[in-house]
């Protein structure tokens, strides 16, 4: 176990699966609440968009991806709030046309190209210092939102009418909700893939659900499993030689299978 930390690459791996843990933990807590799940799909998708624009212009591909996620927020914020526009709609459409835009682009590089495989399904030896900057910089704010606006979330999670009644700025908390979502989701997706990157900003938020009997309980649970089961995944790729983000779904589903069977005892012992 020693031997993980000899290693540059595995550091910044563990490094980074405790970051992307900690930041996919805290919002899927929301992303469950609210049932955004969709907006995960969305962002991954739209990463691969912007991986490819990266790719073919031989841009800096964390900057693309983050202008890019920041452009898919602000398009999905206001279409939603169109009347005959939904937001789960305009996640799909901008979903298919990131993916044609990126298909069409890497259809124009000669040969193949390694790289998308790693963002498909996660690889640790992408992890560079960079990512960890940008990832403490996501986390440090995510948390500072969380802590000061952490009344104006509970409400605008529970009751958005209810959120403008009180005078609550829905619309900017669900902006700046967004981003972080989508920032958070273009950043990680070196660690757990583009493909599986969903199941890190859901699986948490749902066994927290589980247990929890409110918003701070579900923060703290499902923080402990974000960490834990990135963590994990990424011990896992190491050892039997795996993609990073096929390991840490495996480790979600089975923390999510054995607290469901716990819970579900529970209520029978109960009754």
């Amino acid at each position: 176990m020693i031997d993980l930390f000899r290693y540059t690459f595995m550091r910044y791996a563990l490094i980074g699966a405790i970051l992307s843990g900690l930041s996919g933990a805290i919002l899927s807590n929301f992303i469950v609440l609210k049932k955004m799940e969709f907006i995960g799909d969305g962002a991954a998708h739209v990463a691969f968009g912007a991986i490819a624009v990266a790719l073919f212009f031989g841009l800096n591909m964390n900057l693309i991806s983050i202008l890019v996620a920041i452009i898919f927020a602000v398009a999905i914020h206001f279409l939603g709030k169109r009347d005959n526009v939904q937001e789960s709609s305009a996640i799909g459409m901008l979903l298919s046309l990131s993916m044609a835009v990126g298909i069409i682009l890497l259809s124009f590089k000669e040969g193949y190209v390694p790289e998308i495989d790693s963002f498909l399904f996660g690889d640790i030896l992408m992890i560079t210092r960079e990512d960890l900057i940008l990832l403490t910089i996501l986390n440090v704010f995510i948390v500072f939102f969380i802590i000061f606006f952490n009344k104006e979330l509970k409400y605008y999670t529970y009751n958005q009418k209810l959120s403008k009644i009180f005078g609550i700025p829905v619309d900017v908390i669900n902006l700046i909700f967004l981003i972080m979502t989508s920032v958070a989701i273009v950043i990680s997706v070196k660690i757990i893939g583009i493909i599986l990157i969903t199941a890190l900003l859901i699986t948490p938020g749902v066994i927290a659900k589980l247990f929890a009997k409110s918003i701070n309980q579900m923060l703290v649970i499902s923080i402990i499993i974000g960490i834990f089961s990135a963590v994990s995944g990424i011990i896992f790729s190491y050892y039997l030689n795996i993609p990073s983000g096929p390991a840490i779904v495996l480790v979600l589903f089975l923390i999510f299978l054995i607290s469901y069977i716990i819970k579900n005892a529970m209520r029978r012992l109960a009754t």
